[in-house]
């Protein structure tokens, strides 16, 4: 809206209570909106995240707070959304978080919801395929003795 020039911002328009979406942040902090924790239960307190390699998606599902591999779902000052430190899972599966990016949140089925990440986020799965092709092309390496070795005292 502008009046006499002058340009008024009104906030950003969020839909984070009817959109389920999962932002992950720098590093794996993952970020789910409202409506993505109501796809979870709105009495959530804690999820286990899981990766599926063939089809690069991250999913949560709803755990008790005291299971094995248990993330504690975690609220935010002044916002709806909740955080799951992802870190470890990321770095455990060598996915990379580079810059902040936002998904669409999908029910995959069995209480499990998630996203699916870009082949540019998966750069384990690239670089372990062209070690293979590389390693069977390669020579086998030669030592070579230093020179200091070699040379005789006269």
């Amino acid at each position: 809206m502008t009046t006499t020039g002058f340009q008024f911002f009104e906030g950003s328009s969020t839909e984070s209570a009817k959109q389920p979406r999962i932002t992950v942040r720098k590093g794996g902090i993952l970020v789910l909106s409202q409506a993505t924790f109501g796809l979870l239960g709105d009495d959530a307190e804690a999820v286990q995240v899981g990766y599926n390699s063939e089809t690069r998606a991250i999913a949560l599902r709803k755990t008790e707070p005291s299971a094995k591999g248990a993330y504690r779902l975690r609220s935010q000052r002044n916002s709806v959304s909740r955080l799951v430190d992802g870190k470890r899972v990321f770095r455990h599966h060598g996915l990379t978080a580079e810059a902040a990016a936002t998904y669409d949140a999908e029910e995959f089925g069995d209480g499990l919801v998630g996203f699916t990440l870009p082949e540019t986020a998966v750069p384990e799965a690239k670089s372990a395929v062209a070690d293979t092709e590389t390693k069977a092309n390669d020579k086998p390496a030669v030592k070579r003795r230093s020179t200091k070795a070699t040379k005789s005292k006269s």
